[in-house]
C-alpha cells in the first residue's frame, strides 16, 4: 500500500475499487467524514475518488487521470439524492448539470441537505487541506520524452499527487503545444495553446477549472478570430469576430486542447 496512507482505518471497510496498477489511499477525519482515492505507486492520483459524509453516505465521486480531475463527477445530498453532475477534461470543467429542484429550495433546506458540517470536505473542487498542500514548495517533478529524446510533457505534482504549477506540452518537433497552470489537479490562472506550425491558437485564464476573464483565439495564419470575456465559464460579452476572406478548415489540436468547439 501507499507510504502516504493517512488517517485512521477504524472499523469501516473501504468501498472504492481501484484499477489494476493503482492502490487505495484513505483519510478519515476526526469528525467522521472521509475520502478514499486511488493512485499510482509514485503517489500520483489515478482512478476513482469517493468522498463521504460523517454518516457514511456518499458525498461525491469522480476520477483523476494523471493527477488531473477528469471524467464525470457526481455530488449527492446527505439523503443520497444526486443534485449535481460535472464533466471534467484534463482539469477543465466543461459542463455542469444541476437538479432544477435545487433552485426552488430555501436556504434552510439546502443547509439541512448540504455538505458535512465539519467543513473538512466540501462540495467545491478544492479540499482546504489539498489547497494548502498544493501551495507547499515541495512536490514531485515529472518529465516525459518522445522517442527522439525531445521533451513531451513537463510539470510537477503536489504532495497529494495532483498536478500543480505550470505544465508544458510540446509537439514532437520540439515546438510548444500547450502551457497550462494547475492547482490541486484543476486548471487555474494562465493557459496558452499553439498550432503545430508555431503560431498562437488560444490564450486566456481559468478559475477553479472554468474559463474566466479574457480569452483570445487565432487561426493558423495568425489572424485574430475571437475575443471573448468569460465569467465562471460563461460568456458575458459577445465575441468580436475578425473578418475572414475565406473559410479555413480547422486542423487537429493536441488532445486536451482549449480551442472552442464551435468557433
Amino acid at each position: 500500500m501507499f507510504g502516504f496512507l493517512l488517517g485512521f482505518w477504524g472499523c469501516a471497510t473501504p468501498r472504492t475499487v481501484c484499477p489494476i496498477g493503482t492502490e487505495l489511499a484513505r483519510r478519515i477525519y476526526s469528525g467522521g467524514a472521509e475520502v478514499e482515492w486511488c493512485g499510482r505507486p509514485d503517489g500520483v492520483r489515478q482512478g476513482p475518488e469517493t468522498r463521504y459524509y460523517e454518516s457514511g453516505r456518499e458525498l461525491a465521486s469522480g476520477e483523476y487521470v494523471d493527477g488531473a480531475q477528469s471524467g464525470v463527477w457526481r455530488y449527492r445530498f446527505n439523503d443520497g439524492r444526486n443534485w449535481r453532475a460535472e464533466r471534467w477534461d484534463d482539469g477543465a470543467l466543461v459542463q455542469t448539470t444541476i437538479d432544477p429542484a435545487v433552485a426552488r429550495m430555501s436556504a434552510a433546506e439546502l443547509d439541512a441537505l448540504g455538505p458535512t458540517r465539519s467543513g473538512i470536505i466540501k462540495l467545491a473542487s478544492h479540499d482546504p487541506l489539498i489547497g494548502r498542500r498544493a501551495r507547499d514548495p515541495e512536490g514531485k517533478p515529472f518529465v516525459s520524452y518522445f522517442a527522439s529524446g525531445r521533451p513531451r510533457v513537463a510539470g510537477s505534482y503536489d504532495l497529494e499527487g495532483l498536478r500543480v504549477g505550470i505544465w508544458h506540452f510540446w509537439f514532437e518537433d520540439g515546438r510548444p503545444a500547450r502551457e497550462i497552470e494547475y492547482l490541486s489537479g484543476v486548471r487555474e490562472r494562465g493557459a496558452r495553446e499553439w498550432y503545430p506550425g508555431g503560431g498562437p491558437a488560444a490564450e486566456g485564464g481559468y478559475l477553479a477549472g472554468e474559463r474566466d476573464g479574457r480569452w483570445r483565439f487565432w487561426d493558423e495564419r495568425g489572424r485574430a478570430t475571437l475575443d471573448i470575456i468569460y465569467k465562471d465559464g460563461v460568456r458575458i460579452s459577445p465575441p468580436v469576430v475578425a473578418p475572414r476572406p475565406a473559410p479555413a478548415v480547422p486542423s487537429p489540436v493536441a488532445g486536451g486542447g482549449m480551442l472552442p468547439r464551435k468557433p
